[in-house]
């Protein structure tokens, strides 16, 4: 069983529908809008597999713990946590506000530590699992315009590592890809 965070566009649909078709059940997670999670159930299920939406902003800390709950009513059991969910803005750093700055981090950095300290639980006992976050190219080489998204990417990859170590002990693999330009 993977829960996908952020998975009705983009990479984390190709996530879960990758996921679904080596043969997971997936969480499908959308921040606010059921109707996109629904069309990435709609496509797994059409193809075979299982499948659910839940809708949760993953950086408030109770919408998580729901959504695991629900998860783990669900489909009983929780291996796989990706974390993908993030927001891309680019704005110059002189004009981005404090409030900007925080949202991305959020998102992103408070999110993925409520997602592990949600989910973490499940996988030691369920006796392992794997944790794996989407960093970035940026997060090494910076971007013009996205100071706050380099630095969260950066701010995983720190995560992921310090994680691995952690976990290690309860057979939780995590690992950080980095997908590059298309």
């Amino acid at each position: 069983v993977a829960l996908v965070t952020g998975a009705t566009r983009n990479i984390g649909r190709s996530i879960a529908l990758s996921l679904a078709a080596g043969g997971a059940a997936v969480a499908v997670n959308s921040r606010a809008s059921r109707e996109d999670g629904e069309k990435v159930v709609g496509e797994i299920r059409a193809a075979g597999g299982q499948a659910e939406t839940f809708v949760a902003d993953i950086s408030d800390e109770k919408a998580v713990h729901a959504m695991v709950e629900g998860v783990i009513r669900r489909f009983g059991r929780l291996d796989i946590l990706v974390l993908n969910a993030s927001v891309r803005k680019q704005t110059a750093f002189t004009e981005m506000s404090f409030e900007e700055w925080r949202r991305i981090l959020a998102i992103s950095l408070d999110g993925s530590f409520h997602c592990a300290k949600a989910c973490v639980p499940e996988m030691i006992k369920a006796g392992g699992g794997a944790i794996v976050t989407l960093g970035g190219m940026m997060a090494l080489s910076g971007a013009k315009n996205r100071v706050h998204g380099s630095v969260v990417k950066h701010g995983l990859v720190g995560m992921t590592r310090a994680l691995a170590l952690d976990l290690a002990q309860y057979g939780i693999r995590t690992n950080c890809v980095s997908p590059g330009q298309m």
